[in-house]
């Protein structure tokens, strides 16, 4: 059994790493929400219940876009626990879906080369070469 009220942030991610909810808050007292996790954790047909209900919240977003913003928000949520690789990966996961993301590129530029950020002024030529690096590998 798992340990419900250690969990602060919840995402599901199917065992293929697709996105099949969003970040959410988990609140134990909420009986609909643990009832969630306990029928994600033991139905192995549930995920796919879950990826039919996933909308984006502005319809003229694709599904590529609404998973990225779910997993650069994971990303947060893992560096703020001190996860700093995880949080990478998932940036990197973000990037991939959504490559013109301006803000994922900053995120993981910063968290990788603080130096290029918060060590006087930021270095936006810095930014400029590793953004054409980028596209051109």
């Amino acid at each position: 059994m798992y340990n419900l009220k250690a969990i602060p942030y919840g995402i599901m991610i199917d065992e293929v790493g697709r996105l099949v909810k969003p970040p959410f808050n988990i609140n134990v007292d909420n009986k609909e929400t643990v009832e969630m996790l306990e029928k994600w954790l033991y139905d192995p047909t549930y995920n796919t219940t879950l990826l039919q209900n996933i909308t984006p919240t502005d319809k003229s977003q694709s599904p590529n876009i609404v998973e990225a913003n779910a997993r650069f928000k994971l990303g947060i949520l893992l560096l703020e626990i001190g996860k700093k690789s995880e949080a990478i990966v998932e940036w990197r996961k973000a990037l991939a879906l959504d490559p013109k993301n301006w803000i994922i590129h900053k995120q993981i530029w910063a968290v990788e080369h603080p130096d290029k950020f918060y060590t006087g002024n930021v270095d936006y030529g810095w930014q400029k070469r590793q953004l054409d690096a980028e596209k051109n590998p």
